[in-house]
């Protein structure tokens, strides 16, 4: 049985450079590789809610002890879903230390 598979690889190989050109703009990164300039370019929409990512504890702070609790979170918060990959000492509650590492 005779394989068409070299010729698939060819014609996608040909039409990546022009599939790549027909991206939308969105937030984009340049750097310098050994080949010559290379620019990404993300597709991903930007998070509606990317504004709660940059909280602190002030933001949240109800009781004034610098730290956040769970029952400070409104339900709705990011930091509500995420609860548990912020708070990695496990203690119960949130740092700006932790905040810092939120991304």
């Amino acid at each position: 049985m005779k394989t068409h598979a070299p010729l698939l690889c060819l014609a996608l190989l040909a039409t990546g450079p022009a599939l790549a050109q027909n991206v939308e703009s969105g937030p984009q990164t340049r750097f310098e590789a050994r080949t010559g300039p290379v620019t990404v370019v993300s597709v991903q929409p930007p998070l509606p809610n990317a504004s709660e990512y940059a909280v602190k504890v002030a933001d949240l702070d109800a009781n004034g002890d610098r730290r956040l609790s769970r029952a400070e979170v409104p339900d709705d918060h990011a930091l509500h879903y995420e609860w548990k990959l912020v708070d990695r000492n496990r203690d119960g509650f949130v740092t700006d230390e932790e905040l810092a590492n939120w991304k």
